[in-house]
């Protein structure tokens, strides 16, 4: 014969166990969104550049970890299309310049209390007053496939200061002494915060 002293114990033991396994997956999905938050989707949508090129109807996004310094971009071309002739699709982080760009600018002189941008006040004030782009490198066709491309970014840096993912169509298809800054804008998507 069971005591009911003991009964009452196992009973309350098998409810504490319940609360806390519930505890337990309530906060295992609890972080699970929050990693999922501190990817942020952004939504590529074609430029009006991008019709230039036969472009207008590709789509595009960009998963971008701010903290952890990671992008990763998906750009799937509309049936039929392709890209022309010796060109190539980059992918860029853009911040703002003081006279215009996606968002807001972070350009200042605080980072130059040892010297001026490039040595030279021209060139500094220059660069601060036009968009800044760090590119993401070049995005290459998915296997198996004939129309998505996709790329892949990481740095050991936060990119807090970034507004926007923009892909553009570099023309001289970045090869040989080719043009380092961004060529044509062709789809663009500005990073929520």
């Amino acid at each position: 014969m069971t005591h009911p002293k003991g009964g009452w114990l196992m009973r309350l033991n098998v409810r504490m166990m319940a609360v806390v396994f519930v505890a337990v997956a309530l906060l295992a999905g609890v972080s699970a969104g929050q990693a999922a938050m501190m990817t942020r989707r952004v939504k590529l949508s074609p430029t009006p550049l991008a019709k230039n090129a036969g472009l207008q109807g590709a789509t595009g996004f960009a998963d971008v970890d701010v903290e952890k310094g990671s992008v990763k971009i998906t750009v799937t071309l509309a049936a039929g299309t392709k890209l022309p002739m010796e060109s190539v699709l980059e992918g860029w982080l853009v911040d703002a310049g003081r006279k215009g760009g996606p968002g807001m600018s972070h350009a200042s002189d605080r980072d130059q209390k040892y010297g001026v941008a490039f040595g030279n006040q021209e060139f500094a004030a220059l660069s601060r007053d036009i968009p800044y782009a760090l590119s993401t490198g070049l995005l290459r066709l998915r296997a198996g496939s004939t129309r998505t491309y996709v790329g892949s970014f990481k740095i050991d840096n936060t990119l807090t200061p970034y507004n926007a993912v923009v892909v553009t169509l570099e023309s001289d298809g970045n090869r040989g002494a080719y043009d380092p800054r961004p060529a044509t804008p062709v789809l663009a998507g500005e990073i929520g915060k």
